[in-house]
């Protein structure tokens, strides 16, 4: 871990920096006149004639601007690779290199590059080279870097050093930006590149916060310094191949960690992690060290990470090419420990703020709490949504994974969905519904008896208005002894019929719907009724001129 990870690569580091060259030689076999208690050496190269004497060891020094006769302002590294004559009497490592092996160190690096640079707070490029024998300088094949790193991108990535500062403790910090990566790779004689994008939310909870407490007794209490600082970044570019990679969520603790976390959006934070920089501490079952760091995990999810969240899925509204990308944003599926505390967390914070699209009054952002999940299993599930958001109601089309995930997660209230149930509450309720197109009110009355039986229509579609009348109207449900009457009849009937249309369902309708309703009337248990003649004697004065009525004689021409 560190420093000494060099070790896995040679016996004996060495670096420039300043006007000196140090190195290390642990073993005390390669420098003269070291020991274990003092296994290597500090040399001034500007005042000593070393690059001449030892031109072999320290020429390769002799790039990006260190001649090694003048001090460097910068730190150069060298790391001799371990041959396999000297693995075999090693007492570091028995692992030998080759150039391949580092070629191919490379290659990952530049893979790994974005992930690297994401959350670093000074680091703005990094760039690998090759330096081929008898050439006069490096030759670079691979970089990665924050493009256009002017001071408000510098600001940003500082942010954790100017907030640890900051005497307004008392309040959370929020800040958000967007990011853009620069990776070139050599091809040939020319450099491809590749633009990654991605758009970044970090917070520092206040010292008064749940968080912030546990902070300050941590430091008190087991002199453990922590500092609730998070952030998340989405990777905001196309869907090209090579952007899948940045799309599998890792953990952070500002540089990568081999962590899978599930998401598809990366999470950093100041967290507590394993002695070798493998994981986070997490479980239950800790001594008082652990479990303190174990709790700190937690908060940091919940009480930073989580909000972060909140506030990315926000603002990245307005910056995706589509809904699909947004939504590919939130966590779905099953998560492992601790990262399903974080998305429980997230779905807890998300409940009330305007994250889910609507096209209701020509579109708009509406919450979990407000919108209805669409049917997008029934057969016109077109037409009924657009029906619904002609009545005001805030459906939401969401992918059937995502939808799960909202139910699922959602135990502070009970998410709402498009049933025939809900539908028929909501249309009992709605003042609209006049102005509703008869197709999109035949919709909806199919809907609404969808998930009843014929007996049971009158007692749960009772009050709905979505019966269609030969006038032109519509008329409501209701059971069999109650309300208004509505008659279903034959076509001579329904020509003869013509003055009470009031009274009679619509022939001019799709045939399922009218079968189904001639069910209805035919269970015997709702306001519906097959049409007899003992309903025309009945209904008979509306057939005969007004002023016949209180008549005993009347003079009728059956050819008038």
């Amino acid at each position: 871990v560190g420093f000494n990870s060099v070790y896995h690569l040679t016996d004996l580091p060495s670096f420039v920096s300043g006007k000196y060259v140090v190195l290390f030689d642990p073993q005390s076999i390669y420098l003269p006149n070291v020991s274990a208690s003092n296994p290597g050496k500090r040399i001034d190269y500007v005042s000593s004639s070393a690059i001449a004497v030892y031109r072999d060891q320290f020429f390769p020094y002799c790039a990006f601007g260190c001649d090694m006769r003048s001090p460097f302002t910068g730190t150069l590294f060298r790391f001799p690779l371990r041959n396999a004559d000297q693995a075999a009497r090693s007492k570091l490592s028995r692992q030998p290199y080759v150039e391949d092996d580092i070629s191919s160190m490379f290659l990952q690096l530049y893979d790994e590059g974005v992930f690297s640079l994401l959350f670093l707070k000074s680091v703005l490029c990094i760039e690998m080279y090759v330096w081929d024998d008898k050439e006069p300088q490096p030759r670079k094949l691979y970089s990665c870097s924050v493009s256009s790193a002017d001071h408000d991108t510098v600001w940003h990535r500082q942010a954790v050093l100017r907030l640890t500062k900051s005497v307004n403790s008392m309040d959370t910090e929020m800040d958000c930006y967007s990011l853009n990566f620069l990776r070139e790779e050599a091809i040939g004689n020319h450099f491809e590149t590749k633009i990654d994008s991605f758009y970044i939310v970090q917070t520092m909870a206040s010292t008064s916060s749940r968080i912030g407490s546990f902070a300050a007794k941590a430091s008190k209490e087991y002199d453990i310094h922590l500092l609730p600082w998070a952030s998340v970044a989405a990777c905001t570019s196309d869907l090209s191949p090579h952007i899948d990679v940045l799309k599998v969520g890792r953990a952070f603790c500002f540089l990568p960690l081999p962590v899978r976390t599930g998401l598809t959006v990366q999470v950093n934070g100041y967290f507590e992690v394993s002695s070798n920089r493998r994981g986070i501490w997490y479980g239950d079952d800790m001594d008082r060290s652990g479990k303190i760091r174990s709790i700190w995990n937690r908060l940091l999810l919940e009480d930073v990470v989580a909000p972060s969240f909140r506030r990315l899925l926000l603002n990245v509204q307005g910056l995706l090419d589509s809904r699909d990308l947004y939504y590919a944003l939130w966590p779905s599926g099953s998560f492992e420990q601790p990262w399903n505390i974080l998305v429980d967390q997230i779905y807890r914070n998300i409940s009330d703020a305007p994250v889910l699209y609507s096209e209701l009054e020509g579109g708009k952002w509406v919450s979990p709490i407000e919108s209805f999940l669409h049917d997008e299993e029934f057969s016109k599930s077109n037409e009924l949504g657009e029906a619904l958001l002609q009545l005001g109601m805030p459906i939401v089309h969401l992918p059937t994974h995502l939808s799960n995930m909202l139910l699922k997660y959602t135990s502070s209230f009970q998410q709402k969905v498009v049933t025939p149930d809900t539908v028929r509450h909501f249309v009992r309720e709605c003042k609209s519904l006049l102005s509703l197109g008869k197709s999109y009110k035949l919709v909806l009355l199919e809907y609404c008896l969808e998930d009843l039986i014929d007996v049971d229509v009158g007692t749960h579609a009772y009050k709905l208005p979505l019966l269609p009348l030969a006038n032109g109207d519509f008329g409501s449900f209701s059971a069999a002894s109650e309300g208004t009457s509505y008659f279903i009849c034959n076509e001579s009937e329904y020509i003869l019929l013509q003055p009470m249309y009031d009274r009679v369902i619509d022939q001019n309708i799709p045939h399922d719907i009218l079968r189904r309703l001639s069910a209805v009337a035919k269970s015997s248990k709702a306001n519906l009724i097959i049409f007899n003649v003992h309903h025309l004697l009945r209904f008979f004065p509306r057939f005969v001129p007004a002023e016949w009525k209180y008549k005993n004689k009347v003079s009728w021409n059956p050819e008038s």
